[in-house]
């Protein structure tokens, strides 16, 4: 007979992976995770992931150490724990400030003792854990969309990736300057996990060599750097001025991983902005 203690053992593995696509088409599924998930160990911390919507990250902070995180962030902490602020612009890292992070860094340390702190998107959000070796590896790099790394732990280097050919800087859905996420020191076996920050529904695919797939430009969340984006036309005129997608859709074009979200926040911002004008206008005509 199986205990309640195994049933909810089985429940939290259940939740702390990404399913496979019953219809087979290769893409895989994130499940956000119940409300008490397992625990993981990198680098010293342990750090968990909780609720199913708008999630919070909690992690151990061992004496000594600090976990680096944007700010809006902050949810809790150990009472023993010290904050501080770094400005990006007074040191050399300024690519981080190109690839959408903004230009103050966030420390949360714990000088005497071992500590936690509780960490939460700044908007209605998942967090998705990317670990550098298991998720991808540890030699790639994550080209994403500006501003997607809420926080790190470990050898993580969050900088600016610049997109030069006209066609996918104007088209792709990544503009000009795109956020770099890798290891600072990809041969070593030192812990490195990168957490973003995804909206809706979380889909991957890992792309073998010359597979390509065809998606909305402001859906990619993240993909390998060596996955190559590309744009094509949505279709005819009526499909590109009133199909609702634009002129161009993305392509992606293996080897390596994508990860797509189905509510960005731009495309968030854009549902409520759209909501708001039709009641005010509304109200203009009453």
């Amino acid at each position: 007979m199986i205990s309640s203690d195994d049933d909810e053992s089985a429940n939290l593995v259940a939740h702390n992976a990404y399913k496979t696509d019953p219809l087979q088409s290769g893409f895989q599924w994130h499940l956000p995770s119940s409300t008490l998930q397992l625990e993981h160990t990198i680098g010293g911390h342990a750090w968990s992931i909780t609720g199913y919507d708008m999630q919070v990250l909690t992690t151990t902070v061992p004496r000594g150490e600090r976990v680096v995180t944007e700010p809006g962030s902050f949810m809790f902490m150990h009472p023993q724990m010290t904050t501080e602020t770094e400005c990006i612009c007074c040191s050399d890292n300024c690519s981080r400030i190109c690839g959408g992070e903004s230009c103050i860094k966030v420390n949360l340390m714990a000088p005497d003792q071992d500590g936690y702190v509780g960490l939460t998107p700044a908007f209605p959000a998942k967090i998705i854990p990317v670990t550098f070796g298991k998720d991808v590896q540890a030699s790639s790099a994550l080209i994403a969309q500006g501003g997607a790394v809420m926080s790190q732990l470990g050898d993580v280097d969050v900088g600016c990736d610049l997109d030069c050919n006209m066609s996918t800087c104007c088209c792709a859905g990544y503009g000009c300057c795109r956020q770099r996420i890798s290891k600072k020191q990809p041969n070593t076996q030192s812990a490195a996990v990168a957490f973003l920050a995804a909206g809706g529904t979380i889909v991957t695919k890992d792309l073998s060599d010359g597979e390509t797939i065809i998606v909305n430009g402001s859906d990619i969340l993240a993909q390998e750097d060596t996955v190559r984006i590309g744009v094509i036309p949505s279709g005819g005129c009526g499909m590109m001025f009133c199909g609702g997608q634009g002129c161009c859709l993305t392509t992606a074009t293996g080897p390596g991983k994508v990860y797509m979200q189905s509510m960005s926040f731009n495309k968030f911002m854009g549902a409520v902005q759209q909501v708001v004008v039709e009641e005010r206008t509304q109200q203009q005509d009453s």
